[in-house]
């Protein structure tokens, strides 16, 4: 029995000094890492440019004359006044055209959100056809109605 403790005593220290060999140590060497230079670059000729408001998307002509005409409508400017008085300015009214005419579908459809700063509430949705209708869309209901007979539903 002595025996065998003392080649188990003899394998386990030959296996703890072979962990400890100073040849089989690596050292970690870590990258140089050089900030970047700060030459300075020609500036390059600049034309000035024409102030464009800010806007996520680019509006055509066409599109622009639509969104006008539904800011025309006495709803929307109705509602876009209350919400500036009861914000006290912080939040607005905006129009976007959500759909535009494709091969199922002949109108241009324009929102009417509230920005609230986090996301749009959309109150208004209106279609406008080709020669120059507007109905309001009804989203409950899946319903396009005549501005007059939107009116009226309204009362």
């Amino acid at each position: 029995m002595n025996r065998s403790k003392i080649l188990v005593a003899i394998i386990l220290s030959s296996i703890l000094f072979s962990c400890d060999d100073p040849a089989e140590e690596k050292q970690i060497v870590e990258p140089k890492v050089e900030a970047p230079s700060h030459e300075e670059r020609p500036e390059k000729e600049s034309k000035p440019t024409k102030k464009v408001a800010e806007t996520h998307v680019k509006l055509s002509n066409t599109e622009d004359k639509l969104i006008d005409q539904i800011w025309k409508l006495p709803e929307v400017v109705s509602l876009s006044e209350k919400i500036k008085l009861e914000s006290k300015g912080k939040r607005s009214l905006v129009g976007r055209i959500s759909s535009t005419p494709s091969d199922d579908q002949e109108y241009y459809g324009v929102s009417v959100s509230e920005d609230n700063g986090e996301a749009l509430a959309t109150y208004f949705e209106f279609r406008i056809y080709p020669d120059k209708s507007i109905y309001y869309y009804d989203p409950i209901n899946d319903e396009e109605l005549s501005l007059k007979e939107w009116r009226a539903e309204k009362k």
